[in-house]
């Protein structure tokens, strides 16, 4: 399995499986600065850097085009990812996500084997 260490696709990564999954917003009467979607992608970027909710908020107003990666107008405070990581971070919705993920990374090997064994029959010799 490949890991990414790069922050920034993480968090793009992150961001496109949670547009997959969960709902722009909780309910219909939820302020509309965040998406669940983008506060999820904060959320694993935060793990992934393994920073606290102020470090994290700190890491996204140091790089401005991380944000606009996601589509976020401002960065969100510490104590709204931490209220996020409460509703958001539930075994289903986690379970959910694990399983789409492996499914796009099933889906990518089968790709490549594909592309793979074409070029093996281009470059073989023919007799």
């Amino acid at each position: 399995m490949e890991t990414c260490k790069l922050p920034r696709k993480v968090l793009i990564a992150a961001y496109a499986l949670a547009t997959a999954i969960l709902k722009e917003r909780p309910n219909k009467f939820s302020r509309k600065d965040f998406t669940s979607p983008q506060l999820f992608a904060c959320l694993v970027l935060r793990e992934h850097q393994k920073k606290s909710y102020r470090g994290v908020v700190a890491l996204l107003q140091d790089f401005p085009h991380w944000c606009d990666d996601i589509g976020l107008k401002k960065v969100p405070s510490h104590h709204t990812l931490c209220r996020a990581h409460k509703n958001l971070v539930k075994p289903g919705v986690v379970e959910e996500m694990l399983d789409l993920s492996v499914e796009a990374l099933r889906r990518a090997q089968r790709q490549s084997k594909k592309k793979s064994g074409e070029r093996d029959e281009r470059t073989s010799p023919k007799s």
